[in-house]
């Protein structure tokens, strides 16, 4: 004879993995990347809240810029656009931090590459990482490089590439000058978080938009 309970138990459970995969968010790993309304098109990018932080030291740039070219593309990873241009702080908004002014300069020779790993069909979001990253620092007597890749996500909805970074996607300091005791050392790995509003064409009001499909 079958024991109802188990029978019971049998139904709730399938119940709640059908609930369970209905809720889930739409998320696949395309092979067809459309970048719209043009492809391709350039962009530029702009950040109010970019922060660098290393061994504890914040690095703060009140503004930060991006620009470079967004094109459709196939393959996962699939790269998406070239960072050509970068940039953070200004002459009348320096980046700073507790120990003294900061100084960075990007180098983006060869570009930087955004690359789509992931697509939310259900929110409009591609989630992917930021790779070929370079640029030099100067704190007080301190000069050191910071290289690698970092994690991107971006939203079609709001235009806004959100990026950071984790075990997987790390910057790394590289050639940290003798200066550098105490803020920084070869091999560290300085966390970066930021968020910029993307635009397209170059400076203008519309902004891109990303769709993968399988």
């Amino acid at each position: 004879m079958r024991n109802p309970l188990a029978k019971a138990a049998l139904t709730a459970t399938a119940a709640a993995a059908a609930l369970a995969l209905a809720g889930a968010p739409a998320l696949a790993a395309p092979t067809v990347w459309t970048v719209g309304p043009n492809s391709p098109q350039t962009f530029s990018a702009l950040s109010t809240n970019t922060v660098l932080n290393l061994n504890g030291i914040p690095l703060t740039c009140p503004t930060a810029t991006a620009g470079g070219t967004m094109f459709s593309a196939t393959g996962n990873p699939g790269h998406i656009a070239n960072i050509s241009s970068a940039a953070f702080g200004s002459s009348a908004n320096p980046c700073t931090s507790p120990v003294g002014p900061v100084q960075p300069i990007a180098d983006t020779t060869p570009p930087w590459q955004l690359k789509g790993t992931a697509y939310n069909a259900t929110t409009g979001t591609t989630t992917g990482f930021i790779s070929g990253i370079n640029a030099s620092l100067t704190v007080l007597t301190c000069t050191f490089d910071v290289i690698g890749e970092v994690n991107a996500t971006y939203r079609n909805s709001t235009g806004v590439l959100t990026v950071s970074n984790n075990a997987t996607r790390q910057l790394t300091v590289a050639n940290a000058s003798a200066g550098c005791a105490g803020i920084a050392a070869n091999g560290d790995h300085p966390t970066f978080n930021a968020s910029y509003r993307v635009s397209t064409p170059a400076g203008g009001s519309g902004r891109p938009t990303v769709v993968g499909t399988p």
